[in-house]
């Protein structure tokens, strides 16, 4: 039996595997975990999914949103009132920031509930790193996000509660993700 529910923040870069995590997490179903989607005043991107809700899409709420960061000229929100009903039903709730202030926040609001998950993949640091030298702004943009995870983790990793590994194999993440959930249902961690 689960001894209390938990937040699971996840932090990563483009590439990185936490879109898979994402997608576990979904697979679980709403009476095990909840995905609290951020909002932000930015358009809707084509590989955005359902975490994001976007200033052009139907909900979107920045104003409404009492955690707010920005990265890269757009502002981006979380509702800490999803995630505490998230809480209250006994589920694990997640959300993606990567930004240390609004970390900082969400771990002053939900302390201890708040697990921090670095999702990495070596595969993806080694491509980012080559095509750093490439002239072309998607993919400097790219580079960056990469550097900006990988830098919150390194500059905090004591922070951080557990790595992710992206190995290429959807399977092996999703059964890493799959036996965290199960340590913290059996109160193991």
């Amino acid at each position: 039996m689960r001894k209390s529910p938990r937040l699971l923040n996840i932090v990563g870069g483009p590439d990185s595997g936490k879109d898979y995590v994402i997608q576990a997490i979904a697979d679980l179903g709403t009476q095990h975990a909840v995905i609290v989607p951020k909002h932000t005043s930015r358009p809707r991107r084509l590989d955005d999914k359902n975490e994001m809700i976007c200033c052009d899409d139907e909900g979107y709420d920045i104003i409404g949103c009492d955690v707010t960061y920005e990265n890269y000229n757009d502002v981006y929100g979380i509702k800490t009132s999803e995630i505490w009903a998230g809480l209250k039903n006994r589920s694990f709730v997640l959300t993606v920031v990567s930004n240390i202030e609004a970390l900082n926040k969400l771990r002053e609001i939900f302390g201890d509930l708040l697990v921090m998950v670095y999702v990495h993949s070596q595969s993806t640091a080694e491509i980012f790193e080559k095509e750093s030298i490439v002239n072309d702004d998607y993919v400097k943009k790219r580079v960056e996000d990469y550097r900006m995870a990988f830098n919150i983790y390194l500059d905090n990793f004591l922070a951080f509660d557990h790595v992710l590994i992206w190995s290429g194999d959807k399977e092996n993440l999703f059964d890493q993700i799959f036996r965290l959930f199960r340590a913290y249902d059996l109160g193991l961690i």
